[in-house]
């Protein structure tokens, strides 16, 4: 009896840890603002504001959306970060030539359930938004408006980000995109994905790489097709049967996107945002990095063509990718990151160490990895109070999370 309870508990064990796994992700995508508010504005360009960057606070309304933020501004949109729950706020801008004021339209969410909504901002040419545009001074900036129907909020500049983080690099990197382990607004290692992914504090991202089977390098995590990241369609079984292009005429992510090329996702890299991080996270198809490498290199080179420095790293996971690579020797010279140990990192002239969160702050590993020059991402952090142990306690350079509101909070508010 005794055995037959114990078989029956690993039967449902195993059940539910399937379900799980099979169980399609919820997207959540994010709400639509018809954005009236920006009729007849104009361009601002981003290196104007650029200068919004730094610390506010709520200085009057209503303050369910939080009480201090941190502002952040991407190739398209200036995102607040609150001390509340992870909400963020992500706004289009644009420039009211008549009065000179500063129009925002977009939407605030939270980052682990799906509740949202709109929200609709301004500040006038005398409350900071002539100063901003035309002597890049964000200190007298005094945003307000509504939300969530007629809430009220202003939001006042409060002070720049402390000298640490002004001098200090961390990278952030989303887990396989965006916000993906909870209502994500888009399918993991998605185009999607990768061009939003700054707005939402992202300084790179971690996609997934396997081989189709004629050789294409796509992003894509699973290694067949299942409804957890694509619709039912006529093909099944794993991704390396098929060539890319007949995965591209049948296949449909499941909030309708294709599967993506890695060529594509790293053509969205450079020519739509400002990421300066590229993680690939090998699978280990045979002969995978002579295929990536002619790709990687070539979006390199567009980057440096458009006068940045973006790194894409190849994850190398395990002793089989490690054959892998050493199976393509012209690889070793573009950057790498290894996940097994520091002295992998060290063998392997990786520039990234990459352990699971789950071995520990790694004093002695991290400071022996900085000795070596190689930095160290931890990976995947989404706890908030993890998050803000190994920030504080740690010497990571950089984590993976699927919540990076959480980590743009906590990093820029450290003094």
């Amino acid at each position: 009896m005794q055995m037959k309870l114990k078989f029956l508990s690993y039967v449902l064990i195993f059940g539910v840890a399937w379900v799980l796994s099979c169980s399609s992700i919820d997207i959540t995508p994010n709400p639509i603002n018809a954005d009236t508010n920006l009729n007849n504005t104009v361009t601002i360009p981003s290196l104007v504001m650029e200068n919004m960057e730094g610390i506010y606070k709520l200085t009057d309304g209503n303050g369910s959306l939080g009480s201090q933020f941190v502002c952040k501004v991407s190739r398209y949109r200036v995102s607040f970060f609150s001390d509340k729950d992870g909400i963020m706020i992500i706004l289009k801008y644009g420039r009211n030539p008549v009065d000179n004021s500063i129009q925002f339209s977009g939407f605030w969410r939270y980052s682990q359930t799906s509740e949202q909504g709109l929200i609709n901002l301004s500040v006038a040419s005398g409350d900071g938004a002539s100063d901003l545009i035309q002597n890049g001074n964000a200190t007298k900036l005094k945003i307000q408006g509504i939300f969530g129907g007629a809430k009220p909020i202003t939001i006042s500049y409060s002070k720049p980000f402390s000298i640490y983080t002004q001098t200090n690099e961390f990278i952030i990197f989303g887990h396989h995109g965006i916000q993906t382990a909870s209502n994500p607004p888009y399918t993991e290692n998605s185009l999607k994905a990768a061009f939003h992914a700054q707005e939402y504090g992202l300084t790179g991202i971690e996609y997934d790489v396997r081989l189709t089977r004629d050789n294409v390098p796509i992003c894509i995590h699973d290694p067949g097709v299942n409804i957890r990241l694509t619709k039912k369609g006529p093909l099944a079984g794993n991704f390396d049967q098929y060539n890319f292009q007949l995965l591209r005429n049948n296949i449909e992510l499941i909030d309708g996107q294709k599967i993506p090329s890695v060529e594509e996702v790293l053509k969205v890299v450079v020519d739509s945002t400002y990421l300066k991080f590229v993680w690939l996270d090998i699978k280990g198809n045979p002969g995978v990095f002579g295929y990536l490498e002619p790709v990687v290199r070539a979006a390199i080179a567009s980057a440096a063509a458009q006068g940045r420095v973006l790194t894409i790293f190849a994850g190398l996971p395990s002793d089989d990718v490690i054959s892998e690579l050493k199976a393509q020797p012209s690889y070793s010279s573009l950057p790498l990151l290894c996940e097994l140990s520091i002295d992998c990192a060290i063998e392997n002239n990786a520039q990234f160490f990459g352990p699971r969160y789950s071995e520990g702050l790694l004093l002695d590993e991290v400071d022996r990895a900085h000795a070596n020059g190689i930095k160290v991402i931890s990976w995947t952090l989404n706890d908030k109070n993890i998050i803000h142990n190994y920030m504080h306690n740690g010497r990571f350079d950089g984590f993976i999370t699927d919540y990076p509101a959480f980590v743009v909070y906590d990093y820029y508010t450290m003094n």
